[in-house]
């Protein structure tokens, strides 16, 4: 394959796929076929019919919020799923079910009913190890800004930002257990400590706003509230060009440049052109501000800015994960039409030059996109408040998604340390391969968005750095790769007097803790944050106390040992907990949390009903007062025990077989002992019915003679003693004779309809007599024949 340098691009095609089938049954016998072939025969009419269905292919379950721009002209990159409930992300099994946050009311938002799927801001910070970060950013004036750049203007941008925002604190997604971030009110018409400031403004600052346009404002929607998930503290700048020409653009950002936020953000992008170079300039990392672009939704091909050098390109992901809670894990892989290729006009930079590391040159002798990555694919997308354009809760995916939480990360590296804001910083030298440890950043390994043949657009062929064109060199583990690495004064240490250690029961204390300082504290003390990556753990200066995380300690000046405090824990699991100061090298302890006693024994299924005869599997699972599983033995009885029987009657899963003989309802018990030898047990019910009669009748219909064929109409009908049996399977067979018995001569298959009715036609050329069998068979009832006999 050559080298390319020019705007080569793959294949932009969306493939729709729709789904037919059809399924069909032939009995025959002798020389009889069913009916609609030439030799006629037996078939059946109501809703015996096919077997599938055939779905013609539809729209797309997604749609671009932008359309395609025009020249000079770039459009947004944010895509909305049309269905959520098609989100891979599946949610609890009602919405309800969600824990709402507090609310915090800012800036006269109100919360409203939670999103019913796509990923809430805790799990963001999940997935990209950011939530300490997050939790230790305070809110205020001098909090870092992060400056959203986009086309046209968004009327409603502020009460939807506010809504997103105050629904979202502190709530918990129910499918993955994790709790967001609290997330900070935005201000009233003055800016002040604790709250958020939003502005917004047109590409010269001022506040005379672009016309309205619906596609943007879900863009808009997307940036802030992207911006909200991951940087809760970052105040927010909203620059809206005049229109989305590039000219407008690079206007908005030049303003949004002047205002020194942390990163200008830039969700758009259009297909390279031969002057782009002229913007290289406004589009360009300073020292203390960074710029990130979307490579774009379209796969494989360079856009601009993405391909700007002092620009950091954004690519996309695919986010999903397994567990939940402390247990959750996170995994991605290249969303298969993110962004990546090789730039036509931007010369490789020095950053990306080092070779077989970061680049291949009979690949790609210019600049390479793109550099970092995030969530991208709206399948596994975000939850996103919009009313302008959309009716509430709606889930996005896009590169867009990615750029604001990739921006926002810079807002939280310069909220929490020092700033490192340009693309460069992200690479390592090259003299050795990149990690996740040394670069802060996890690589993605697997997916592509073309068959270009080379780690350009292709995972699994990543260069020694784990660098890939989709995804670049990876996703966030934390702020480390946002931040320049400053001298630290020392490093924090946890000791323990305790003969307990490290190792708690569920509910219990560890501790007394104490943070350790390798050189005595300022004069003016030092403040020490303690969290913890355990959803119910927290910290206490009593054993005691209102537990709580993240948890501050102060060391006195001069002093090297903080004051002692305890960790309490209801989550069993190995838990880490961490101290961390500004300046300081942070400490991180392991520590053990067993399941509690045997509190609660569930029974699955709770209810169960089954005919005598039959059976029905009982597993039961033990739990502590907390919810944790807790092995358990237990024994196996029911109320009423000639209901049925067990085997085993001991552990932890029994089948019970029911009584041919009795029928009732019984309650199923398992009991166990704990340690301490009190008995706690959980129960469930079954109910053993007998299997209902059913009537079956046949009925031979008037003989229809056409040409050398003699066509028979054969009625099956089904009933109980109270109604017509509906979607029983009746089985006709027609045999020679007044008698059915010996070799049928044709036997056909059906289903019967509301009615309890199947008409089936027998065809033969013969004269005679005929005797009709049908058996019938349905759920809850017992097999039923009927016959009757007829003549041709």
């Amino acid at each position: 394959m050559g080298a390319r340098g020019a705007s080569e691009k793959g294949p932009r095609a969306v493939r729709h796929v729709g789904m037919t089938g059809a399924l069909g049954k032939a009995l025959v016998a002798a020389t009889l076929a069913f009916a609609g072939l030439a030799a006629g025969g037996l078939s059946a009419a109501g809703t015996a019919g096919a077997v599938g269905a055939s779905t013609a292919p539809g729209a797309p379950p997604f749609a671009h919020a932008c359309s395609t721009p025009s020249g000079g002209h770039a459009a947004c990159t944010a895509i909305r799923l049309l269905t959520p409930a098609r989100n891979w992300h599946p949610r609890g099994p009602a919405a309800g079910a969600a824990k709402h946050g507090t609310g915090n009311g800012g800036g006269g938002g109100s919360a409203v009913a939670l999103p019913t799927s796509g990923y809430y801001p805790g799990d963001l910070l999940s997935a990209y190890g950011l939530g300490t970060a997050a939790s230790s950013m305070k809110a205020g004036p001098k909090a870092a800004t992060v400056a959203i750049v986009d086309a046209y203007d968004d009327p409603t941008a502020a009460s939807n930002l506010a809504a997103y925002r105050t629904s979202l604190t502190g709530a918990t997604d129910p499918a993955t257990g994790l709790t967001d971030a609290k997330i900070p009110p935005l201000c009233g018409s003055t800016p002040a400590t604790g709250c958020v400031t939003f502005r917004k403004v047109n590409q010269s600052g001022g506040t005379s706003y672009p016309s309205p346009s619906a596609g943007w404002s879900e863009e808009i929607s997307v940036d802030l509230d992207m911006v909200s998930a991951i940087c809760p503290a970052c105040n927010i700048v909203l620059v809206e060009a005049s229109s989305a020409s590039m000219s407008n653009l690079a206007k908005a950002v030049e303003y949004a440049k002047s205002l020194d936020p942390a990163a200008v953000t830039n969700s758009y992008g259009a297909g390279e052109f031969s002057t782009e170079t002229t913007y290289n300039a406004t589009y360009s990392a300073g020292t203390t501000t960074a710029i990130t672009a979307a490579t774009g939704d379209s796969g494989y091909g360079a856009e601009f800015p993405a391909a700007s050098p002092k620009v950091t390109a954004v690519g996309g992901t695919s986010l999903t994960f397994t567990g939940s809670g402390s247990t959750i894990a996170w995994s991605q892989t290249v969303w298969s039409t993110a962004g990546a290729g090789c730039s036509a006009y931007e010369p490789v930079p020095s950053w990306q030059a080092v070779t077989g590391v970061y680049r291949e040159k009979a690949v790609c002798q210019n600049r390479e996109i793109g550099d970092v990555s995030a969530v991208a694919n709206p399948y596994t997308g975000v939850a996103v408040y919009d009313t302008y354009h959309g009716t509430g809760w709606m889930v996005f995916g896009g590169t867009s998604v990615a750029t604001q939480i990739i921006g926002a990360t810079y807002g939280l590296a310069a909220g929490t340390g020092t700033l490192q804001p340009t693309p460069s910083g992200l690479y390592p030298d090259g003299t050795t391969t990149a990690t996740s440890s040394t670069a802060g950043l996890t690589p993605v390994t697997s997916g592509q968005d073309a068959s270009c043949g080379d780690y350009l657009c292709n995972a699994t062929d990543r260069l020694s750095s784990g660098y890939n064109g989709p995804t670049g060199l990876g996703t966030p583990d934390g702020v480390g790769a946002f931040q320049t690495a400053a001298a630290t004064s020392g490093s924090l240490s946890f000791t323990t007097s305790s003969s307990s250690g490290t190792t708690l029961i569920a509910g219990g204390t560890a501790g007394p803790f104490t943070v350790r300082l390798s050189t005595a504290a300022p004069s003016t003390g030092l403040t020490v944050t303690l969290s913890t990556t355990s959803s119910g753990g927290g910290f206490a200066t009593s054993s005691t106390g209102t537990f709580t995380s993240p948890y501050q300690v102060t060391v006195p000046g001069g002093s090297t040992t903080s004051p002692s405090f305890s960790y309490h824990d209801t989550v069993a699991g190995t838990q880490t907990i961490t101290a961390a100061a500004t300046g300081w090298s942070s400490a991180t302890l392991s520590v053990t949390v067993d399941p509690g006693p045997l509190a609660k024994i569930t029974i699955s299924p709770s209810t169960a009903s089954v005919t005598d005869g039959g059976t029905v599997t009982f597993s039961a699972t033990g739990a502590d007062a907390y919810g944790n599983a807790v092995t358990v033995d237990p024994s196996w009885s029911v109320t009423a025990s000639s209901l049925g029987t067990f085997s085993p009657t001991t552990g932890a899963s029994t089948t019970f077989t029911a009584s041919s003989s009795a029928t009732g309802t019984g309650t199923i018990t398992a009991t166990a002992k704990t340690a301490t030898t009190k008995t706690v047990s959980g129960t469930a019910t079954v109910t053993v019915t007998s299997l209902e009669p059913m009537a079956v009748t046949v009925a031979a219909g008037t003989v229809v003679k056409k040409g050398p064929h003699y066509h028979v109409p054969l009625t099956v009908d089904a009933t109980s003693s109270t109604t017509a049996v509906a979607g029983a399977t009746a089985v006709l067979q027609v045999f020679a004779g007044t008698k059915c018995t010996g070799t049928p001569v044709a036997t056909g298959t059906g289903t019967t309809g509301s009615n309890g009715e199947v008409t089936f036609t027998f065809t033969t050329r013969q004269v005679g007599t005929w005797c009709a069998l049908a058996t019938v068979s349905a759920s809850g009832y017992e097999p039923g024949s009927g016959i009757t006999t007829f003549t041709t």
